[in-house]
């Protein structure tokens, strides 16, 4: 995150992409991020249960999920405004197209309460392939669309870890 010359504050597109069988995953990350995920390393993750799981309340939290992926022009990219999203795929193989600020668009107005916005990524789209310990941070703002089916449609376990920005800064 950083202040442009008009005094708003931006965020750069800093995707960080990694596996948790690296034994170096930490190195270059904010000490949040180091922190979150040796966290979520502790957990038995072929055997963590759906729902949510509180790290450190509402500032750290992780909720996993079952999903179907799908033909990525049949799904609608995402942006969060307060949280940055760590997608940690538990399962199965997915595709996550991510785009640059500003490259979206969207008819639909931020949802403050679920903190999403859905849009679509219209310029400069980039795609990760993502298998299971493999996981993908993106910043407050970085448009991603997930659940995208890689070769063939098929169910995927993922966690996504939030992390309030406030934390990051």
């Amino acid at each position: 995150m950083e202040i442009n010359p008009a005094g708003l504050t931006t965020w750069r597109v800093k995707v960080i992409y990694n596996t948790l069988f690296n034994p170096r995953y930490g190195r270059g990350l904010s000490p949040t991020l180091v922190e979150t995920i040796t966290a979520v390393r502790q957990y038995d993750l072929a055997e963590l249960a759906q729902g949510r799981h509180e790290i450190k309340g509402e500032k750290i939290f992780m909720d996993v999920m079952t999903l179907t992926t799908g033909l990525a022009e049949t799904r609608r990219a995402e942006l969060h405004q307060e949280y940055a999203a760590i997608h940690l795929l538990l399962g199965g193989e997915e595709r996550i197209d991510y785009g640059l600020p500003g490259d979206w668009q969207s008819e639909l107005p931020y949802d403050d309460a679920r903190d999403v916005q859905l849009l679509d990524i219209i310029r400069h789209r980039q795609t990760l392939a993502m298998f299971p310990g493999m996981y993908a941070i993106f910043l407050p703002h970085e448009p991603h669309k997930v659940a995208c089916q890689l070769n063939v449609s098929m169910p995927i376990k993922k966690a996504v870890i939030k992390v309030h920005y406030t934390l990051l800064l």
